[in-house]
């Protein structure tokens, strides 16, 4: 069986700096708070929160919530999500190239990944010859696994996850 074993890093885009217009308590005014690209997790006993740190010109700061994930030992389940962030794009892959190649497996392996990104969806902006509805069946189907585990198709892919991936 041969298999390619690939790298990528998932992380903001340069020219993406976000900034939000906002009242800031500490200056008594509407100010403009940029990203500064540290996120932070918050928990009470039922939930994790993902916040973004925002800060106005003057080093006041502001916490964005990310997500809101469900407290339990997989980390998985997001309950919530208000916020994206656009990511760098590791190049594309042809997957009827590694088919027609006599390739069986491919193995991805995120060396970091800054934002939350939804397996069925990285997958779907990332391979060349499958929607994202054939995806998401294979992933189903057990045909994607993510760290060796069967998984939903929305299953979060984080720093250090290994995608495996079989070829028909």
């Amino acid at each position: 069986m041969h298999t390619i074993e690939l790298y990528w890093t998932l992380q903001p885009s340069v020219n993406t700096v976000s900034s939000i217009e906002r009242h800031c308590k500490n200056c008594g005014k509407t100010v403009r708070f940029t990203d500064t690209a540290v996120r932070r997790h918050n928990a009470n006993g039922k939930n994790i929160y993902r916040f973004s740190i925002y800060k106005c010109e003057k080093g006041h700061t502001w916490n964005k919530k990310l997500a809101i994930y469900k407290s339990f030992t997989e980390h998985v389940e997001v309950l919530e999500e208000e916020f994206s962030i656009d990511i760098m794009e590791p190049e594309q892959l042809n997957i009827l190239d590694y088919q027609g190649n006599g390739c069986k497996v491919v193995k991805i392996i995120i060396d970091r990944a800054d934002s939350r990104l939804r397996l069925d969806k990285l997958l779907a902006e990332q391979l060349v010859g499958w929607s994202r509805t054939q995806i998401a069946q294979r992933i189903k189907a057990g045909l994607i696994r993510l760290n060796d585990q069967h998984v939903k198709p929305g299953a979060a892919v984080c720093t250090n996850d290994c995608i495996m991936i079989w070829i028909d």
